[in-house]
């Protein structure tokens, strides 16, 4: 049996990691569906444990009870964090702890910790395709030349380091606002990165040659799509806010600002864009290659719970979908467009 080659092994990580991309975003989702971002206080621990608590009990001062330096305890309302290894004595003593200087957050709630906690593996985990998608790439630099697949991989690691310091920053100052927006951001950089490089590694196959108005829609879906995930991540910031004054959620859409009515415009666009797509797609021939399908289904699906989430008063589980299926139909519109080309050789991309 032949083994399989390095831009072969390469473009199968690369696709790996993107699918990872997207269970790390509905991860991060759930967190923030749950309240749960606060799970653990501290970072990269967890109330200075690497496995979380599991009871409040774990967390209280104790006589006896001993402690490892950077364990904390939440007493009398407040985070304390031990200096050194601690047998616990009679009394609270502030020599052995300090108080935890991020911030003042100290409450401890299983599901949240644990649902944050989850989201770490989970980011923990992508790590591993995304280590072994560079040492790949940086092989097929040293044997074969294959410079741009290197850099495309080196760019998706910074934008994973990027997000990885804004986990931390957003812990350290208790979910700072526009921490959504930003996450975004550095998502949907790593989306277009993995698929820019499974892109280029694939060559010349599944291409679809159309014409220059279908190519330059698709550019134009790609783009609107890109602007609708940072407005709904806007929304979801709006929402939070709403959420903390405890109003009815029957409530919530009237009180949201105006970029939610931008955004739902803004999805009328997009649905214009895709019917303009189908309609140059059939006219030109239907080639399978391009993959319209997929684009149209997502795309209703989309759709669909946005409306779900205006019309039935946002229900929870409906959030992080809206997030995932809108990050999944950019990823599928910027695919579409690097298959097609307006011409016979390989696609820019």
């Amino acid at each position: 049996m032949m083994m399989p080659s390095l831009p072969a092994i390469a473009r199968l990580l690369a696709r790996i990691s993107l699918v990872f991309t997207f269970v790390v975003i509905i991860a991060g989702s759930v967190v923030r569906m749950t309240g749960s971002g606060m799970g653990c206080p501290d970072w990269p621990k967890c109330f200075g444990y690497l496995v979380p608590p599991t009871s409040a009990e774990e967390l209280s001062f104790e006589p006896g009870r001993k402690f490892d330096t950077g364990h904390m305890v939440i007493w009398n309302d407040t985070l304390w964090v031990a200096e050194h290894p601690i047998t616990a004595g009679a009394e609270f003593d502030h020599a052995d702890w300090y108080k935890y200087p991020k911030h003042d957050y100290a409450i401890f709630n299983p599901l949240h910790t644990w649902v944050e906690y989850i989201n770490r593996l989970a980011t923990v985990v992508y790590g591993i395709p995304i280590m072994l998608l560079s040492f790949c790439v940086l092989l097929l630099w040293i044997r074969m030349g294959d410079r741009r697949a290197f850099m495309l991989a080196l760019l998706t690691d910074v934008f994973i380091a990027y997000e990885v310091w804004l986990g931390k920053l957003v812990v350290d100052g208790n979910l700072k606002e526009n921490s959504i927006t930003l996450h975004m951001l550095g998502s949907l950089g790593i989306v277009v990165c993995l698929l820019i490089l499974v892109r280029h590694l694939t060559g010349d196959a599944k291409q679809a040659q159309v014409s220059k108005t279908l190519r330059n829609a698709l550019a134009i879906l790609s783009v609107t799509a890109f602007v609708q995930m940072l407005l709904g991540t806007q929304v979801r910031e709006a929402v939070d806010i709403i959420a903390k004054t405890g109003l009815d959620r029957s409530q919530w859409v009237e009180a949201l600002p105006v970029v939610f009515y931008i955004h739902r415009s803004f999805s009328i666009l997009m649905v214009a864009v895709v019917v303009w797509i189908v309609r140059l797609w059939m006219k030109e021939g239907k080639s399978p290659q391009l993959g319209t399908h997929t684009l149209v289904a997502v795309c209703c699906a989309e759709l669909f719970i946005g409306i779900v989430l205006a019309y039935l008063d946002m229900p929870a589980i409906a959030q992080p979908l809206h997030l995932l299926v809108g990050a999944i139909f950019f990823a599928i519109a910027l695919r579409t467009y690097f298959r097609a080309t307006t011409k016979a050789s390989p696609i820019e991309a």
